[in-house]
């Protein structure tokens, strides 16, 4: 979903020349840089997806035939073999975190394979101790991120409309919602507007906002935000499906500074309906800090399938960095 991000603000005066934020002081050597991240499952499993070494983030499993196609997806369904076994086995401890407050540590045991969509992926079975075991070929959702060895990073905080930041960001995105909305149809789009309100009308319609989530930096006193606000609109009495509302989407990453000053790096906006066939959500679970940049790691959902993907936390936007597809029906 967040493929292509667009830049409505200008932060330059908002970060330092040397970057975003100052990672924290974690010990990095040469021999101590390879980095398998995997997304946590509700049964204990950890099902690795991407690798950080020698300050680059790859699928080192994917090898495009020479007849591809250019967009083939770099996928971790229906793999032969567990691929990360070269950079992890099973036996040793990963780092899990659930929640802003915690990190836990757990033991892998063995390779299993599990339920993604209508497809299978490999994961590592671990000794978490709350697991819940799913019942055979059940795909659940993923909790949070694990991660090989111990780093800075932090999972993300939901929040919720008792918190004084859902107030503030509701009323700072509105206008910026408002420009995205009204900037009118793309082809893809023109159905969508054609069955929505005029403009004078969605604008007596108040926004809502779906999710918001936010992860504090200390050291700099700037906290990220991660938001999805809406609104919604019936459909028209003579369309196919009555009663499922279309939907405006606008998703994307906000910050505010030490003088709690709001400023947005990047966002989407999707049209779509009660069924989300056309707008993606997302699940932003941590921020990582690695070799002086910071990373965003979250799991985007389609109607029928999910990726996992990296953006990189820059001081005039969000970098798009790697995608990895996680099966689909």
């Amino acid at each position: 979903m967040l493929k292509k991000l667009i830049a409505l603000a200008s932060l330059a005066a908002a970060f330092s020349s040397a970057g975003w934020i100052k990672p924290a002081r974690v010990p990095q050597t040469s021999r101590d840089q390879t980095l398998v991240v995997g997304v946590f499952r509700p049964d204990g499993v950890i099902v690795p997806f991407a690798v950080y070494a020698k300050r680059k983030w790859t699928n080192p499993w994917h090898r495009p035939l020479p007849d591809a196609q250019p967009d083939e997806p770099n996928t971790i369904a229906d793999l032969p073999t567990p691929w990360y076994e070269s950079f992890v086995k099973p036996g040793v401890e990963w780092y899990v975190s659930l929640s802003a407050a915690d990190t836990n540590a757990v033991n892998t045991s063995r390779s299993v394979q599990v339920c993604s969509h209508c497809q299978q992926v490999w994961g590592l079975l671990s000794d978490y101790p709350n697991a819940k075991l799913a019942e055979r070929n059940e795909c659940v959702r993923s909790l949070g991120i694990a991660l090989s060895k111990k780093r800075a990073a932090q999972a993300m905080e939901r929040l919720t409309d008792a918190s004084p930041d859902w107030k503030q960001l509701l009323t700072f995105l509105g206008p910026e919602f408002e420009l995205a909305e009204n900037a009118g149809p793309t082809e893809a789009s023109q159905h969508y507007y054609s069955q929505i309100p005029r403009t004078e009308e969605r604008a007596k319609v108040p926004l809502s906002m779906l999710n918001l989530y936010r992860n504090q930096v200390p050291e700099e006193g700037q906290i990220l935000f991660y938001f999805e606000v809406s609104k919604e609109y019936p459909k028209p009495p003579d369309s196919n499906d009555v009663g499922c509302n279309n939907i405006s989407l606008l998703g994307g990453w906000a910050l505010r500074d030490a003088h709690a000053k709001l400023a947005l790096l990047d966002s989407q906006f999707n049209p779509t309906d009660c069924d989300w066939k056309e707008g993606g959500r997302v699940l932003p679970f941590m921020i990582l800090q690695v070799d002086g940049k910071t990373f965003a790691i979250v799991e985007e959902d389609s109607y029928e399938g999910e990726s996992y993907t990296i953006l990189e936390i820059q001081r005039d936007g969000v970098r798009h960095v790697l995608d990895t597809y996680a099966g689909s029906c």
